[in-house]
């Protein structure tokens, strides 16, 4: 066995998705390995060496000698080479795990052609050509210290300058609460997916503010039943979204967003865009559709100062043929607030328990493929389907539409939850299928089991047969159904690994950190003005102006963090109050006595 492939079965026991992607790399990159004076390998790129040419194992310990780590902190290093550093940094602190983060992926082919990385484990973990803001995401950055490996600096600069500028943005963002507004769909799958961005700002300390596009919905589907002309309907759902676009005007005029979030089919034009542009805050949309079926993000995209996808290859060269650059792929995810593990009882058990379960729309591919499961205990939920079909006498809801909290109880209850992608023409599994649908972040989040329709991004998210079970076609979903209602133990297993790898890294507050700090590694300036402005908070600036530990300022401390907040909202709280008024309420009395209400 090559060392190669020794070091590869040591790295899928310890990182099995880094393992995958290194697998794939070609042999043959941009690196050359020679010999030192000593005899010891060297990585060449271009004309620089990564190590000394004499003595790298010399250079090593001399050039971490002044490298010092409190208990406190965590080591990383800028740079992987060849490794003598960082195995000078472990025997130095064998106590300490160490995270090497290394943006070039042929490098890291080459290290593991070239050097036993048994030297490394445990205490090592790769990351390797990962972008700097979903490194953050995912790990905390306050009590790094970092160790910067020259060489590698010099090679690739620019990614270490983005890692750092990230950083930065990521510490601002931590101990500051953004205002943000997120701008909802009327209706449709992007829908729960503003809500849970929505409650992941605010669970993170943001200040989240929906504009609740959602409450318009019966009114923007009623506009097709005034008239048969289809060219005055147009006009009129144009009409209406035009109005729209001035109500999230508005909205975003009062609450003075430091962003704003669309998602996808918000009633956003080009024009209320550009209107939004005013505020001179970042703009930025997450299409979390898929952009071959719908494809009006054409006419939008170079509207945004930045464009989140959920698919990355075809999208992104038609974005660049547009001439556009602002795109950053962004996957869906989970709600841990939502998507848990919870106890049923037992009528729960009786109504959602099913060896098959299934959840979703009736679309063309799965009323083709589940007819093969009736064999089975199969129960289904969702709507669009054909209640007089065979398959239809197993819709549990009669294709009414039922809450997020009932569908947790569905993926908790089940053996087997189906997560088959949707597709409106392909006979069962779409072979080219990319995207993840945010059904199989939820299902594992609840702890469920679940056999999904391979994908091709799938891979990097969860590991195939360790933390999600998958199939290629309905034949082998088949097969695989009655393989595992026979082996519950690794079924169990599989979900087991999968929820620690969703709440690890797939969560909306995952993907919220990292799209605020894509966003605002590049405008920290502005960002801190705005977080400096006095006027951003009355309530901070009131307590300031009356000194935090005067009465009257730990009086306003109960108003800290409210919205809205003006004498108007003093009264009410003083008038639904019990018992006698203090100085401080009698002085706010006062005050609205003289201030006259059109001066408010």
């Amino acid at each position: 066995m090559s060392l190669f492939n020794k070091n590869l079965a040591l790295l899928k026991s310890t990182q099995p998705s880094l393992a995958k992607r290194v697998e794939k790399e070609p042999k043959y990159g941009s690196v050359r390995v020679t010999l030192a004076k000593d005899g010891n390998p060297i990585p060449q790129i271009g004309s620089i060496s990564l190590h000394s040419n004499y003595y790298p194992l010399k250079e090593a310990s001399q050039c971490i000698s002044g490298f010092e780590v409190n208990e406190r902190q965590s080591p990383v290093v800028y740079g992987l080479g060849f490794g003598y550093h960082i195995l000078e940094i472990l025997n130095k602190y064998p106590e300490k795990e160490i995270l090497v983060i290394e943006p070039l992926m042929p490098l890291f082919r080459v290290f593991m052609e070239t050097m036993d990385i048994k030297l490394f484990l445990p205490k090592t973990k790769f990351i390797i050509d990962e972008f700097p803001p979903k490194i953050l995401a995912c790990y905390q950055s306050k009590n790094w210290n970092i160790y910067l490996h020259l060489a590698s600096k010099q090679i690739s600069n620019d990614y270490y300058e983005c890692m750092d500028k990230s950083r930065e943005a990521a510490e601002l963002i931590l101990s500051n609460s953004l205002k943000i507004l997120v701008v909802n769909p009327y209706y449709g799958g992007s829908l729960p997916t503003a809500q849970y961005c929505v409650q992941a700002l605010k669970s993170m300390g943001h200040h989240a503010e929906p504009v609740e596009c959602d409450k318009f919905a019966e009114t923007y589907l009623s506009l097709d039943k005034i008239t048969a002309n289809i060219n005055n309907t147009k006009l009129l759902s144009q009409q209406f979204n035009s109005f729209m676009g001035q109500v999230i005007a508005a909205k975003a005029a009062d609450f003075q967003p430091d962003m704003v979030l669309a998602l996808a089919q918000a009633p956003l034009s080009p024009n209320a865009i550009k209107n939004l542009q005013s505020l001179k805050v970042p703009i930025a949309f997450w299409f979390v559709e898929d952009f071959k079926t719908l494809t009006y993000w054409k006419d939008i995209a170079s509207s945004y100062d930045y464009f989140f996808t959920i698919q990355r290859g075809e999208i992104f060269e038609e974005l660049k043929s547009l001439g556009l650059n602002n795109y950053y792929y962004l996957p869906q995810a989970c709600l841990p607030d939502l998507h848990r593990t919870i106890p049923l009882s037992p009528k729960e058990k009786r109504q959602f328990s099913a060896n098959i379960s299934f959840m979703g729309a009736g679309y063309y591919n799965r009323t083709q493929s589940f007819p093969r499961l009736l064999q089975h205990d199969f129960k289904i939920w969702g709507t669009e389907w054909n209640l007089e079909s065979p398959l239809g006498s197993r819709v549990q809801n009669k294709n009414k539409r039922i809450s997020s909290e009932t569908i947790v109880k569905i993926y908790n209850a089940g053996k087997i939850n189906i997560n088959l992608h949707s597709s409106t023409y392909h006979l069962g599994v779409n072979p080219k299928g990319d995207f993840v649908n945010p059904r199989t972040f939820e299902i594992a989040a609840c702890g469920g089991f679940q056999l999904v329709d391979d994908r091709t991004e799938l891979v990097e998210l969860m590991i195939p047969g360790s933390e999600v079970a998958t199939f290629c076609s309905i034949d082998e979903l088949c097969e695989k159904v009655d393989y595992y209602l026979k082996n519950e133990d690794e079924a169990k297993s599989i979900a087991t690994m999968g929820k620690i790898r969703v709440l690890k890294e797939h969560t909306f507050q995952h993907r919220m950190r990292e799209m605020l700090i894509h966003i605002f590694r590049n405008s920290l300036s502005k960002l801190k003005e705005r977080i400096d402005d006095k006027f951003r908070d009355p309530v901070n600036y009131c307590i300031d102006q009356a000194g935090a530990s005067s009465n009257l300022g730990k009086y306003l401390e109960q108003y800290r963090g409210k919205t809205n907040f003006s004498i108007d909202t003093m009264i009410d709280n003083i008038e639904n109050g019990k018992g006698d008024l203090n100085k401080e309420e009698l002085l706010i009395l006062m005050v609205d006595q003289l201030v006259k209400p059109e001066s408010r």
